[in-house]
């Protein structure tokens, strides 16, 4: 860890009183969470239009069973507990030094680490929901891995059930108070993204051009390196024992 750079973000940080955190991938690989844009994930060994293709809600509504059949495949994800970086950052909330995550994750740890300002603008795979209007009924991914049929059904009225995640072709979840979090912001702080995907990159983007309190942690380079205030590779050192270096040395 560089120290120079610790004592920088910690210097900013002290004096924050709105600091909001966006997360992406890279703080849950080190929970075991997979990196499908990563060099082995899905959108490179498969090819990204191949994967837009199915997990895509003109699909998942044309073709629920071909949707279904790739779905419980790739996005069945493990039981995983959340890795230090989750845990350091919701204590980072209980202290009111974090007042909330703006998350790209499908994955649900923020929440199950305690975090509780959590905008997860790409939904929870974690829940289920009835596409029937007039039920809307919601079930957990542990009720729909029990069910035989590969599209699951709603018990209640028969309806097809949805992962509560948004799809390609649909638009984000929270996506008015993902950008008001993130611009009334003091300090931005970016974990894990390389700030590729749409609209909340454009966020970070948008939140770079009237302020300068923007701090990436990330393992790589993003796209956004060069208007950021400081900028902390992720390199020995994880992601979880940075922020909590960061946590210990704001005291």
């Amino acid at each position: 860890m560089d120290s120079k750079l610790l004592e920088q973000v910690v210097s900013v940080l002290a004096i924050s009183n709105n600091t909001v955190v966006v997360t992406g991938a890279g703080i849950s690989t080190e929970a075991g969470i997979p990196d499908f844009r990563g060099e082995k994930g899905i959108y490179r060994t498969m090819g990204e239009d191949r994967v837009m293709s199915i997990i895509n809600i003109s699909t998942f509504q044309r073709d629920p069973k071909r949707f279904y059949e790739f779905y419980r495949q790739v996005f069945d994800f493990p039981s995983v507990e959340p890795s230090l970086a989750h845990k350091v950052l919701a204590d980072m909330e209980k202290k009111g030094r974090v007042k909330a995550v703006v998350t790209q994750n499908i994955d649900g740890l923020h929440e199950k680490a305690g975090s509780k300002n959590v905008i997860a603008v790409h939904g929870n795979a974690d829940r289920f929901v009835c596409t029937r209007r007039r039920c809307g009924k919601y079930y957990s991914s542990n009720q729909v891995r029990e069910m035989k049929e590969t599209v699951p059904e709603c018990p209640e009225c028969g309806g097809i059930l949805k992962p509560d995640v948004v799809l390609f072709g649909e638009p984000i979840q929270g996506y008015i108070d993902a950008r008001e979090r993130i611009m009334a912001a003091r300090v931005l702080v970016v974990i894990g993204s390389s700030l590729t995907v749409y609209p909340l990159a454009g966020f970070v983007k948008e939140f770079s051009t009237f302020y300068q309190d923007l701090i990436i942690i990330n393992k790589g380079p993003t796209y956004m390196d060069h208007a950021a205030l400081v900028k902390i590779e992720v390199g020995d050192s994880s992601t979880g024992e940075i922020l909590q270096e960061i946590d210990r040395r704001l005291g």
